[in-house]
């Protein structure tokens, strides 16, 4: 069943006006009569569609879905920003993953230079592909999406804070992120910050030290800077979710 993202105002005339129209018109083809997924990130409902034209779509309201398809801690992601269209990759299938938010972040290291007059059109471009991959995979958010500078950024609110740093596993340690993951509670907040393809510079690794940060690594392998943070989601994913889940199950057979 397709779901939409909607407006709060949308929802509450039961008025679909977006760009998604034109995807309930002609890309699904759907009906009146048709059932689909509606949610303004706060609410999420089952309804059917009553009226479909060529600027505005009509429903009313089944039932109210409960939405448990969140992680259990608010992962942010801050991503050196990469080359080429790596970002898309990371944006969509940081969504399907359960991320927070991706804030594309220049580092000393990065590569890639956008004009000022770019960023905003940037913006809105991986805040739609990650529209789309959380109706996808049934969100019940979107996550957020900005571009920013590594030392503007304030980082007080985290509760846990780790840098994936390609040092530590050369040097073996397979400890920090297991430990930090263990450590998180239902709710924490946790900042992930993944370098670019030329990685981080000590400078930056020293600053985020005394910003409250430990440096991980993500395995005995190194990893690229568009795998490493899909990893870090689906290892997190896994130690909160599905290692419990399998934990009760066991009890319960008990």
């Amino acid at each position: 069943m397709q779901k939409y993202f909607i407006s709060q105002s949308e929802l509450l005339n039961k008025r679909i006006i977006s760009d998604d129209v034109n995807h309930i018109k002609n890309v699904t083809r759907s009906k009146v009569g048709d059932s689909v997924i509606v949610s303004d990130q706060c609410n999420e409902y089952l309804v059917k569609l009553t009226k479909i034209e060529n600027k505005f779509v009509d429903f009313e309201l089944v039932n109210e879905i409960q939405n448990q398809n969140e992680l259990p801690v608010l992962i942010d992601i801050y991503q050196g920003y990469p080359k080429g269209d790596k970002l898309d990759d990371i944006v969509k299938h940081g969504t399907e993953l359960g991320v927070n938010a991706i804030y594309a972040t220049f580092m000393k290291r990065s590569i890639v230079k956008l004009e000022d007059k770019k960023i905003a059109n940037k913006i809105e471009r991986y805040k739609k592909i990650a529209k789309e991959a959380a109706e996808q995979s049934f969100r019940k958010i979107i996550p957020g999406f900005d571009i920013k500078y590594l030392d503007e950024i304030d980082f007080s609110s985290y509760d846990i804070k780790l840098i994936a740093y390609e040092e530590n596993a050369y040097n073996g340690e397979l400890v920090n992120f297991k430990k930090a993951i263990s450590n998180a509670k239902q709710g924490s907040k946790i900042a992930i910050i993944i370098g670019p393809e030329g990685g981080i510079d000590p400078k930056e690794i020293d600053k985020l030290e005394e910003k409250g940060f430990t440096c991980c690594a993500f395995g005995r392998r190194i990893l690229r800077t568009e795998t490493a943070p899909l990893y870090a989601l689906s290892a997190i994913s896994y130690e909160l979710e599905l290692k419990k889940w399998k934990e009760k199950v066991l009890e319960e057979s008990l």
